[in-house]
């Protein structure tokens, strides 16, 4: 009986053994795909700063108003561009259509922008206000 007693004691013995082993192993395993995901976010966390310093350098307003220059072909706007809300024409009655918005007169193509000659030239601005 004490036989007995001591081989089932022995079995059980290296069943907790193994089952020990095993979950040391997966816990092992478990630590280094932390410690791999762990650098990933590191390297993808330099990337994001790598872009963030890239993002405010060319972001710049001097450089930003350089490629402007360069590749937009702006001009400053005049005063005579500005219109009233009143001098806007009213939509026509229902849904427009492409025939109502192509009757608009600067909506055709080659036409001239209607400017209002009369419109009052904005003042400048005092030296001391603002940059």
């Amino acid at each position: 009986m004490i036989r007995a007693l001591n081989l089932g004691m022995l079995a059980l013995t290296v069943m907790i053994c193994f089952g020990l082993y095993r979950v040391t192993h997966a816990a092992q395993e478990r630590e280094g795909d932390l410690k791999h995901v762990e650098a990933e976010i590191t390297e993808q966390q330099r990337a994001i700063d790598v872009l963030k310093a890239e993002w405010t350098h060319l972001s710049q307003p001097g450089k930003v108003q350089a490629m402007a220059a360069r590749y937009l072909n702006l001009q400053p706007m005049k005063a005579t561009q500005i219109a009233y809300l009143n001098d806007i024409p009213m939509r026509p009655e229902g849904s427009a259509t492409m025939s109502d918005i192509a009757a608009i007169p600067f909506a055709q193509a080659g036409a001239a922008p209607v400017y209002d000659e009369n419109a009052p030239v904005p003042m400048a601005k005092p030296a001391g206000i603002g940059r």
